[in-house]
């Protein structure tokens, strides 16, 4: 028997099959890895599952570090507010309002009407954006701007109107947050496209979901007896299996928190903010 000519099939038989089991390794590899799934772009990722969202910039953003607290009201903040009886709260710290006549707001805030009664008799009015109309508890959620972007989830800086059954503004509960105080200079900070890619990446949607909208404010959830820590973050409004989620972003270091504020809603449910948009 020829063993040398035996044991040259056994070896050249021997690299087929490495060779063959190596290319199965490695394509295994490039499935199996997200960041070796070459050039597939975020758009692909969440078209394959069904995730939809608002046209979102690229363009860097830029904002600040820093501290603020609640303000206490003085009755000189409050004396020219006309058509209303007004009552300091919480050791002056909340203003509650009732109306001597409704005022005609709408879903969103817009009619013309409660637009002016906003900007003449609401303390700082023309310094609170529109965020959210709570059609099951019939009210409207108005928060304050502080480096021209919104203050969120926080009641510290927030107005909530009280309506009727039409819709119109019966009273309301207010507060305000005093000058801020910058921990460090304003820095350019992720974009509305990099904060959607990294909410993904850590899993926070899920398939068949609709980001409705992106919006850039502050949070907090750091307190100092100087005042609580705001930091700039993305804020996504995510809709799945009728109830709306919100995911937050640190737009510095990309750390994302997922807002437990979760609230079922319908089609003729709860209108959310018109405020919630691109930047």
């Amino acid at each position: 028997m020829d063993w040398r000519k035996t044991q040259l099939i056994f070896i050249v038989t021997l690299l087929i099959l490495n060779i063959f089991l190596t290319v199965i390794f490695f394509t295994k590899q490039l499935s199996d890895d997200p960041d070796t799934l070459g050039n597939e772009t975020l758009e692909e990722r969440l078209k394959a599952d069904n995730i939809t969202h608002p046209e979102l910039s690229s363009k860097p953003t830029s904002g600040a570090i820093f501290t603020t607290e609640r303000a206490a009201f003085t009755p000189k903040d409050v004396s020219d507010l006309t058509g209303q009886s007004l009552t300091l709260k919480d050791n002056n710290k909340q203003i509650f309002s009732v109306l001597q006549s409704p005022v005609k707001a709408g879903k969103k805030g817009n009619n013309p009407e409660f637009q002016k009664f906003l900007e003449t008799e609401v303390y700082r009015g023309e310094s609170y954006e529109f965020w959210d109309y709570d059609k099951e508890a019939q009210t409207l959620t108005f928060n304050q701007l502080i480096n021209n972007n919104m203050i969120l989830f926080d009641e510290a800086g927030q107005i909530t109107f009280y309506l009727d059954e039409d819709d119109r503004v019966v009273s309301y509960e207010q507060t305000w947050m005093s000058k801020q105080d910058d921990l460090k200079e304003k820095t350019n900070l992720m974009s509305a496209t990099d904060a959607l890619e990294a909410v993904y990446q850590h899993g926070e949607l899920k398939q068949d979901s609709d980001v409705v909208s992106a919006t850039f404010g502050y949070y907090t959830t750091v307190q100092l007896p100087s005042g609580n820590v705001y930091f700039p973050v993305w804020c996504f409004e995510v809709k799945h299996s009728g109830k709306t989620n919100y995911v937050l972003v640190n737009a510095k270091d990309e750390q994302v928190i997922n807002q437990s504020e979760n609230k079922t809603t319908t089609e003729q449910g709860a209108e959310l903010s018109s405020r919630q948009k691109t930047k």
